[in-house]
């Protein structure tokens, strides 16, 4: 059971805001726009839960494994670290995602988890995935609570766009991490056509909104940077200085 969803960075933008100001901004600037219309569609809301061993053995592998709730949809999600996209034979891009009961355990459906990972890897495993994967704790948490528009460009093409309330709450460095931000996706079926128009809309945002900032990382990867444990620094002592006489 399950299904592949293949995921093209070229047509999913990721920014950061950096300003409290930046949705207020934002919506001023776009609505501005002479060939692009805005339109609001609806709330919308969404919950990931990011699975690891304490001892990472699944992260450590290149894999990423998830729990993603939005609305009555619930499934888990099996994809690859970015590290691994050079040396893999498959699509980097393939996602695996397994539907379930919005009361399923992670452990309920642990065999079905394992066959999603072992058909996106080329490569044989030597441990006991299964039991890898009934050992997986939740390690990251991102809630996300968002306003959905729709851009409508003058040539036709149609982008899903989402400003987003974000919490990441990390188990093991104990950190949360409150952010607003912005998900561009292009809808349009015929990618090719479209993705011109797609690049120079967020190239146009990106010169005009300077409180968004691109993501370049995925969302796990970016969650693990932002919710790291804060080190502090040991002040140095300043040597007496001793009076020579």
């Amino acid at each position: 059971m399950g299904y592949y969803v293949k995921i093209n960075n070229e047509t999913t933008k990721k920014y950061e805001a950096v300003s409290d100001q930046a949705f207020k901004n934002f919506l001023a600037y776009a609505r501005g726009l002479k060939f692009q219309k805005l339109n609001f569609v609806d709330g919308d809301t969404c919950h990931e839960t990011y699975y690891d061993t304490p001892a990472h053995l699944l992260s450590r592998s290149g894999i990423i494994l998830s729990r993603f709730e939005e609305g009555s949809n619930v499934f888990f999600k099996v994809e690859t670290a970015s590290s691994l996209s050079k040396v893999l034979n498959k699509l980097d891009k393939e996602v695996f995602v397994h539907k379930v009961g919005y009361g399923d355990k992670l452990a309920d459906h642990a065999f079905y988890v394992k066959d999603g990972i072992t058909s996106l890897y080329s490569t044989q495993f030597s441990v006991d995935l299964e039991n890898v994967i009934n050992s997986a704790v939740p390690t990251i948490d991102i809630a996300i609570n968002a306003q959905v528009y729709e851009i409508i460009g003058g040539t036709g093409m149609r982008a899903r766009l989402a400003l987003e309330n974000k919490t990441v709450k990390n188990y093991e460095t104990k950190r949360t991490y409150k952010v607003q931000s912005m998900t561009i996706k292009l809808e349009n079926q015929n990618t090719r056509l479209y993705l011109k128009d797609f690049e120079e809309l967020n190239r146009q945002i990106q010169k005009n909104c300077k409180e968004f900032m691109l993501i370049d990382e995925n969302q796990y990867d970016w969650a693990v940077k932002v919710t790291k444990p804060i080190v502090i620094q040991p002040k140095v002592k300043e040597k007496k200085k001793v009076d020579k006489f």
